[in-house]
């Protein structure tokens, strides 16, 4: 819908790519809080041109304009998933492209990703697993109980790292002021007991990743579950965006050779002559 309202949106060019990148990157975190209102019975919030990107997303999803520090953590969350490398929707964007195809409709294959649980759910799995321990006491044993059945504890490890994901730390302390903030500091203690009953494992690789600590930034600001998937998107834009303008600058095709592993040659039967 965005594309056929875009002048430009057929336009393969670096140009029309930043132009409409840019536009993207405004649109979609537009459209999620509009839905997520408008779904509750509420009227859509025009967006504050006074406010950050950020600081903008939070006050058209609630109506209400975020603590300064509130703001700035949506947008170190934003900024440390904006770009991770070659991941799944990052690749699939770049094999559109590689088709000669537009923006929109890399961005829609990247999109798509994100159907499966495997790449940007993990925010919400830490949540709910939050919930699950219920208090900080109970963590030790419900990590006890998920080594015991060699069960993953969500929120560790990475297929990247093998020591604490980088951007998790740049998180973890915006997270426990924000909780005091909200009044809800037990959230935090529940995720720093989860990290204590984890140290033993550490050394096997089993570390913090990045998506820890998000979930229960959505949750302190009230967001419902079935939105932590569009706020990876939200983040994720601009780094699918610039990818996108990457692969363009250089472009070929993407066609990764595979190895038939079948049957052997055989004759051909016609469908009247089989059993």
């Amino acid at each position: 819908a965005l594309a056929a309202l875009t002048p430009t949106s057929q336009d393969v060019s670096v140009e029309a790519f930043i132009e409409n990148g840019i536009k993207l990157t405004s649109q979609v975190p537009m459209i999620i809080a509009a839905h997520d209102r408008i779904r509750n019975g509420l009227e859509p919030v025009a967006a504050d041109k006074t406010l950050s990107h950020a600081a903008n997303w939070l006050w058209m999803l609630k109506g209400e304009k975020p603590s300064e520090d509130a703001a700035r953590l949506a947008d170190v969350d934003f900024i440390l998933h904006a770009e991770h490398g070659s991941n799944a929707s990052s690749f699939a964007a770049r094999v559109t492209i590689g088709t000669e195809a537009n923006l929109h409709g890399a961005i829609v294959t990247a999109l798509s990703t994100l159907a499966g649980p495997a790449h940007g759910g993990a925010a919400e799995d830490v949540m709910k697993m939050v919930q699950e321990i219920g208090t900080p006491e109970n963590a030790a044993a419900y990590v006890k109980a998920k080594r015991a059945n060699r069960e993953a504890v969500t929120g560790f490890g990475h297929r990247v790292y093998r020591a604490e994901d980088p951007r998790a730390r740049h998180m973890r302390e915006g997270v426990r002021k924000l909780g005091e903030e909200m009044g809800a500091p037990e959230w935090y203690a529940i995720l720093q007991g989860v990290v204590d009953a984890m140290k033993p494992y550490a050394r096997h690789g089993l570390n913090v990743n990045v998506d820890f600590y998000s979930g229960v930034v959505y949750q302190l600001h009230g967001i419902p579950m079935d939105l932590y998937v569009p706020i990876f998107a939200i983040g994720r834009m601009p780094g699918w965006i610039i990818q996108c303008i990457e692969q363009l600058e250089g472009n070929i095709l993407i066609r990764p050779l595979t190895l038939y592993n079948g049957a052997e040659p055989r004759d051909y039967v016609a469908l009247s002559g089989r059993g």
